[in-house]
């Protein structure tokens, strides 16, 4: 296969590289366009809940809910590392990127397989199992996708991540709204999804040569197993995490049916883009904290209590407008057959006083490289979810997935927290001027 950007090898000129990071004010707005850009994504799938129906909806929901569960395999770990490791020297990242496309190659054929049973055994309808495999594919792109993103963030460049972001998310909205409203049903959703990644990731790939030059899959076993080393505790993590997040749908769909799996997912879509705002301040945090990580540790601890601060005070106000406004937003939106996913909406909007500070204790960890206390937060939250869940949902439905959830969230944040003490409170270490 010829390098990405290959035709232009001798005129990519490389943007040089600068002793002096781009400020975080000026880093949070650029990353900001990219996350809000994902509220793209939530209109979708508002349209999506409007035009399919509850039950429609909920198969939906519950397919891509599988899907991204296996979409780690995918990854598992590989852009938490590349955002680091890049972050810190950023000659790496050309070499990095090709080696992970790769790999990635060997690992989809491991999900794609996993997908497969999974989808046979856990539903015995044709249609939602063929929304599960196309869903699937689309997943693989993306997985790709999220190597150039990462890479981009790594470097600090978050206004072309933003513009990735936002090509992404239009071509799902207008692909996607045209599949719909042309009668298609979930199946042309599910290809719509594949259809937006094909041109989304074209667009990456050109705008990551003309920031690191050009690249291929590299086919190295020995830099296969290092690499997959490396990332092997964040993938571990990662894949807990997505079992963790969509855990609740998946056992919605299979003990309460889809027309609830539906009521639930319109809440939790919502809760979604409330929590994008700890996102934006953990994507902004992760490559500065990853530069003080090898050079300060005073700085770095400096950075991380003062994200910490700026997760609590952003989460109130969020967290206060999720539950108040929560009935009327959410019949808003999906329309009053939805209505009952209010009280669902309130109950998740609580948890963002948590969900926050969580993300921001999630970019320390990536920072300083404690996979293995990110593995057992993840563990620990994901056995404490799963279990409430199987006690909650088969009592009261949706209600008690959401309660489950915050609940986890919880758990997560004081363990998590009490794991990276020593990173954030640091009994002794060289001085250092004050993080920016």
């Amino acid at each position: 296969m010829a390098a990405v950007g290959g035709v232009a090898r001798a005129t990519v000129e490389r943007r040089p590289v600068t002793d002096r990071p781009p400020g975080l004010l000026g880093n949070a707005v650029r990353a900001s366009v990219a996350g809000f850009s994902t509220l793209l994504l939530a209109v979708l799938l508002v349209i999506a809940g409007r035009l399919l129906g509850e039950e429609e909806y909920g198969k939906f929901s519950f397919a891509l809910a599988l899907v991204m569960i296996f979409e780690t395999v995918i990854d598992f770990g590989l852009k938490e590392i590349t955002t680091r490791e890049v972050a810190r020297d950023r000659r790496a990242a050309q070499a990095l990127v090709s080696q992970t496309f790769g790999l990635k190659l060997a690992l989809s054929a491991v999900a794609s397989a996993g997908l497969l049973v999974a989808a046979n055994l856990l539903r015995p309808e044709p249609e939602v199992r063929l929304v599960c495999y196309v869903l699937g594919a689309a997943s693989i792109l993306r997985s790709y996708l999220l190597t150039l993103r990462y890479t981009l963030q790594g470097i600090e460049r978050f206004g072309l991540d933003g513009i990735v972001v936002g090509v992404d998310r239009l071509l799902l909205l207008v692909i996607g709204v045209g599949a719909l409203v042309g009668g298609f049903g979930v199946i042309g959703l599910a290809v719509a999804f594949v259809g937006a990644r094909v041109i989304s990731l074209s667009v990456a790939c050109a705008l990551a040569v003309l920031q690191i030059g050009p690249f291929r899959p590299a086919f190295d076993g020995a830099r296969w197993l290092e690499l997959q080393r490396r990332a092997l505790p964040f993938g571990a993590f990662v894949a807990v995490l997505y079992l963790y997040s969509y855990a609740d749908t998946v056992m919605l769909g299979v003990i309460r049916g889809d027309e609830e799996t539906g009521l639930y997912n319109a809440a939790y879509r919502v809760y979604e883009g409330l929590a994008n705002v700890g996102h934006v301040l953990q994507t902004v945090l992760i490559p500065r904290l990853s530069r003080y990580s090898a050079t300060s540790r005073t700085g770095h601890a400096q950075l991380a209590r003062r994200g910490l601060l700026a997760g609590g005070l952003l989460a109130l106000p969020t967290a206060a407008a999720g539950y108040v406004l929560a009935g009327p937003v959410v019949i808003l939106l999906f329309g009053q057959d939805y209505g009952t996913a209010g009280g669902v909406l309130q109950l998740l909007a609580a948890g963002l006083v948590v969900v926050f500070p969580l993300c921001v204790l999630h970019g320390v960890a990536l920072s300083v490289g404690a996979g293995g206390w990110l593995l057992r937060t993840a563990v620990i939250g994901c056995v404490f979810n799963v279990g409430l869940n199987l006690v909650l949902i088969p009592r009261f439905g949706m209600q008690g997935a959401a309660a489950a959830t915050v609940a986890g969230e919880a758990l997560s944040v004081m363990v998590l927290a009490w794991g990276l003490r020593r990173w954030l409170w640091p009994i002794s270490g060289p001085g250092a001027p004050p993080p920016q």
